[in-house]
């Protein structure tokens, strides 16, 4: 035995690493639904038939109380419909106002809570030639998150060689938080109309779409890169008169401050927008001829880092008793990232419109009805909702069709079960509509992607102490044993339980590897 062994008796410093996760700390969903009757200004038309429709959430306020979210926002909607009275073509907004109360058992007043929300269903009817009937539904997801750290053993650091202590290390591949933030993304862009296109008189309908956005992580930065493609509906200013349409495309690109953020992070930011304001300018010449728009995005950022960390698994004494404080320990791993394709081709039957109408604009929106988890992997099912703008050029009619283009795809993936949480992300690429009279082919790809992590579970070491061993129990164990592998052994379960070194069982029986299997004698000397 060595000099000075009884020092290390007692609790022994064990090196310690962190790890950071997170952690929902409440949650809380609600349903609201909205209505509204809407009459017609004195000075617009009479409505002969609606040609568009769509509406957003703006959250104005999230407060938080003793058990309970206070939540106060608008529904903006807006209406494109055409009179009979001279073919005009109008549009027609407003907004229905909510405040709604949130039960979530234990929040306080300090908390910053977070809302996702989408509009499930908006209908806009006519009532009569001068009124409309608005019906929506809103649902609301409400949260507040949280990021702590965990602790793990990963050494006994400076431990002499005399100690007399076997260690096991195990590698775990984890995905640790590294950034939980919310933060807010301007997109602020003027487009200017082409010499071909008259001056503005009326700005009457605006479709804004954004493509899905690409982000990457730098130091202390995220880059952010899309598209927004812009259709717009005017009068035009002067004898001209009539409809004037204006289509643009513009890149958007720009970055977010993100104190802690490495190249080789995962990002998993999920976006919504909250505010849209557009607005017609004069260009240098004092002309109407310019289209200013400012966006507004909320990003919820998640990063991770994904790494190989090698912990302390096991340990035990050769001269004396290791005495183990373990602890479960929760951490994230990723278990896949994978992407799939969709080819979609519909074609949608023109009902009601002329032979010789002219496509005008066409957008597209996809909607997941729902997910799930099967052994080859993650079947979603959802729907394209289409919606074409057309005129029949010979007496000026509008004309508006919908589709609900449904698919159902397989995302494969290997390992993933219904209990892995992740981020499905799907987009429409490269969608066309061509077509005649009778019928409009709708094709595009749509592109899925998926991020699934796993929470597992470790039992851990916390803490160790040396001990003097059970003197009884060190006089039973024979000094000289002839043993035969069971089913289940391990060579580290062999040396553990007879107090011997992996190395030393290894030498007296000519092992070159860690490896014993059922039925293999071997000799063991304490």
């Amino acid at each position: 035995m060595a000099k000075g062994w009884e020092v290390f008796v007692g609790k022994m410093e064990l090196e310690k690493r962190k790890i950071y996760m997170d952690r929902m700390k409440y949650k809380a969903g609600t349903q609201i639904a909205l209505e509204d009757d809407r009459n017609l200004q004195d000075n617009k038309p009479d409505i002969a038939r609606i040609l568009g429709q769509k509406g957003y959430i703006r959250l104005e306020e999230l407060k938080p109380a003793a058990d309970h979210v206070t939540m106060r926002g608008k529904l903006y909607y807006k209406v494109l419909y055409q009179s009979d009275e001279d073919q005009e073509i109008c549009s027609v907004e407003g907004s229905i106002p909510f405040e709604e109360q949130v039960h979530m058992d234990g929040i306080g007043t300090e908390e910053l809570v977070q809302a996702r929300w989408e509009l499930d269903d908006m209908t806009i009817g006519m009532i009569n030639s001068r009124k409309l009937s608005v019906q929506a539904v809103a649902c609301f997801e409400l949260f507040v998150e949280e990021l702590y750290e965990e602790q793990v053993s990963v050494d006994i650091p400076q431990m002499p060689q005399d100690t007399g202590i076997e260690c096991r290390k195990k590698t775990l591949d984890m995905a640790g938080i590294t950034v939980l933030k919310k933060d807010i993304f301007r997109v602020r862009e003027e487009m200017e109309l082409p010499q071909s296109c008259p001056n503005i008189g009326t700005l009457v309908w605006e479709d804004i779409e954004l493509s899905p956005l690409e982000f990457k992580a730098v130091e202390e930065k995220i880059f952010v890169k899309g598209e927004i493609k812009a259709f717009f509906l005017y009068t035009s200013q002067g004898e001209e008169g009539g409809v004037q349409v204006f289509t643009t495309t513009i890149p958007v690109s720009g970055s977010v401050d993100c104190q802690g953020c490495m190249e080789d992070l995962i990002t998993d930011i999920r976006y919504q927008i909250s505010q849209q304001e557009i607005e017609v300018q004069e260009d240098f010449d004092g002309e109407r001829r310019v289209i200013s728009l400012e966006m507004v995005l909320d990003l919820y950022m998640k990063l991770y880092k994904e790494e190989k960390i090698e912990i302390l698994a096991d340990c035990y004494g050769l001269q004396k008793e290791v005495k183990q404080e373990r602890q479960e320990t929760e951490y994230r791993t990723m278990m896949v990232r994978c992407a799939g394709k969709y080819r979609l081709a519909e074609e949608v039957p023109a009902e009601g419109v002329p032979a010789g109408a002219k496509l005008l604009h066409y957008q597209a929106a996809v909607q997941k009805e729902g997910q799930t988890q099967t052994e080859e992997g993650v079947e979603i099912l959802g729907a394209v909702e289409a919606d074409f703008l057309l005129q029949d050029e010979s007496d000026r009619r509008f004309y508006r069709i919908h589709a609900g283009l449904p698919f159902k795809y397989l995302l494969e993936t290997s390992g993933v079960s219904a209990a892995d949480f992740g981020n499905l992300k799907i987009a429409l690429e490269n969608l066309t509509v061509t077509g005649t009279g009778e019928a409009w082919e709708v094709k595009g790809i749509l592109s899925f992607e998926m991020s699934a992590f796993r929470r597992a579970k470790e039992e851990m070491i916390k803490e160790i102490e040396l001990c003097e061993p059970d003197a009884e129990k060190y006089k039973r164990t024979p000094g000289m044993v002839g043993y035969v592998v069971k089913s289940g052994d391990s060579l580290w379960d062999i040396g553990k339980r007879y107090m011997v070194s992996l190395e030393s069982l290894k030498e007296m029986n000519h092992l070159t590897k860690d490896e014993v299997h059922a039925g293999d004698k071997m000799l063991i000397i304490r």
